[in-house]
């Protein structure tokens, strides 16, 4: 939930700072009053990146600040960057124009790669560019397996698919695989080199402290020599631990515990010094250098030669060997390699059918959901439809969906993006975000303006609609219509202030005369007695709705 919002010289606005009400906010006032720059700056203050034009003129720096309640994820993440919070969250940014910019979360530096992480899926701002991602038929099935939610399945048919996609670019590229004779003896020379090698993974890295053990040998010796006559020597540590530990007897708890961990120290001692004993023993034995750095100039030319490290030799070694083997079996190697493909495929398949009857079935109850929002609505001859169409196996399975929808009687279901009628459309558009706000993680909802092009009872209707989803979800809404404006809990108007110098946006929350004077005048641009009285009916009307259907 979104708390508050500060904004200082952001675009025309010198300093705002709003108190938001849990439920239902709503923002009215003149065209270019500065309602949608609010919108912007809250926008702008959680996912846009830093851009000096938007500091008010004459500005240095503008400031942007926003007080949010804390969600499970959303704590989640703020535990992984170690941000300390009592259950909210001060976000701030400070734009400059000389490129002094700031992010912080409780006074912690964060990047907007991180900010942005943090309130993705928790913020849906809704403008006539979220109409067109819903109308837009590529991001139907997106919508559609929202409403499934059975990630588990999605994730185990990706894995499967993936698995048959690798397989069928190796069988690809096996079947297009020819090598000539030249080619193969070029392939026997590097398999047998490498082979005659005898490669290992860990044997460079010991040759190596060998080589360098051998070259400061006599400081080894001098060093290590020392400390064993140090440790095993007369009277050396060795045999005062030993004395310590029998001299310390005696009926006491403590002296006891002592003793204990004093015995134990000297077994692990002992295994530390064994160790040591293990590596003087070496110097005894002839290291044939030569031999060392033979092997290590083996390892560096064929490392060199085929531009990888000993891990990719080995791997080399046996892709060489499938190289030879396929050559010289072409068939049973590719009908090994078909075999394991189809399986793979089928294992696909069966999952991509799983999810296609899944879909199938909660379509129609998507279906059916949203055609009660759209009766809400007033658009009670409404026959949406969910198209799914069988296709080749592809990353998001075997579905091609989209969604179709006739507004009148008698009248043939066509694409949803055919709607013509703006006043349709967006009552149709609120009917969606209903539904798949319903099912997400969003705890703020934005509208931008959704009442275009409505009027009369249908603006009551869409004001109830928002209500409903306010009771789950905060709501901000822009809008120029008294029936949805009266739908609200708390009632903001936006204004501009001019004085000698410049003009300035100004927002006051409404007391309830207040806002029946501004229902009277963006009803009727009339503050009459009878528009007062039509204002305040309407307003009784509409919060009797709220309360009748809470």
């Amino acid at each position: 939930m979104l708390k508050s919002l500060y904004i200082r010289n952001y675009a025309i606005i010198d300093e705002l700072n709003i108190e938001f009400h849990p439920f239902f906010n709503v923002f009215t006032g003149e065209t270019g009053a500065g309602k949608s720059i609010i919108v912007g700056a809250l926008s702008f203050l959680i996912r846009g990146k830093a851009d000096p034009s938007i500091i008010k003129t004459g500005q240095d720096k503008a400031i942007i600040e926003g007080i949010f309640t804390v969600d499970e994820s959303m704590d989640k993440l703020l535990k992984e960057a170690e941000i300390d919070h009592e259950g909210e969250i001060i976000v701030r940014r400070v734009i400059s124009r000389d490129n002094h910019n700031s992010i912080r979360i409780n006074e912690m530096s964060v990047t907007l790669n991180y900010l942005s992480q943090l309130f993705a899926d928790h913020i849906d701002i809704h403008s006539q560019k979220d109409n067109q991602y819903l109308l837009n038929k590529r991001n139907h099935l997106y919508l559609l397996d929202r409403y499934v939610g059975r990630e588990d399945l999605y994730r185990s048919y990706s894995e499967a698919y993936e698995r048959f996609r690798n397989l069928d670019k190796e069988y690809r590229e096996l079947s297009e695989n020819t090598y000539n004779e030249a080619e193969l003896e070029y392939y026997r020379f590097d398999l047998q080199e490498l082979k005659e090698a005898q490669l290992d993974l860990n044997e460079e890295m010991e040759l190596i402290q060998k080589e360098a053990r051998y070259k400061s040998q006599e400081k080894y010796i001098s060093m290590l020599s020392g400390v064993l006559d140090l440790y095993d020597g007369d009277n050396g540590i060795k045999e005062k631990l030993s004395t310590i530990i029998k001299e310390l007897h005696l009926n006491d708890e403590l002296i006891e515990e002592v003793r204990e961990n004093i015995d134990n120290i000297y077994y692990q001692l002992n295994d530390e010094i064994d160790k040591l004993k293990d590596l003087y023993a070496t110097f005894d034995e002839e290291l044939n250098i030569d031999q060392i750095e033979q092997r290590l100039y083996l390892y560096s030319r064929l490392k060199r030669k085929h531009d990888t490290d000993v891990e990719g030799l080995l791997k080399k070694q046996k892709e060489l060997e499938d190289k030879i083997a396929f050559f010289l079996d072409k068939d049973h190697v590719l009908n090994e390699k078909k075999i394991e493909l189809d399986e793979a495929y089928a294992i696909a398949l069966d999952h991509a059918r799983k999810i296609h009857e899944l879909r199938c079935s909660k379509a129609m109850e998507l279906e059916e959901e949203i055609r009660n929002q759209c009766d809400d609505l007033l658009l009670s001859n409404v026959n949406f439809q969910i198209r799914i169409d069988e296709t080749e196996l592809s990353p998001q399975g075997i579905d091609d969906v989209e969604f179709y929808i006739a507004l009148n009687k008698n009248e043939e279901p066509k694409p949803l993006r055919n709607i013509a009628s703006g006043g349709e459309i967006s009552r149709l558009m609120l009917a969606l975000k209903s539904v798949f706000t319903s099912i997400s993680e969003v705890f703020l909802v934005i509208f931008d303006e959704i009442d275009t092009g409505i009027s009369g009872k249908t603006a009551l209707a869409v004001g109830q609609k928002i209500a409903r989803i306010a009771e789950n979800k905060q709501v901000i809404c822009i809008t120029h219509l008294p029936s949805v404006a009266a739908c609200a809990n708390a009632h903001y108007y936006i204004y501009k202030e001019d004085d000698l110098l410049e003009t300035k946006t100004k927002v006051r929350r409404l007391d309830h005369d207040e806002i029946i004077k501004e229902l009277a005048y963006i009803s009727s641009l009339d503050d009459s007695p009878s528009a007062l009285e039509a204002a305040n009916q309407l307003y009784l009307t509409a919060q009797g709705i709220k309360k009748h259907e809470n």
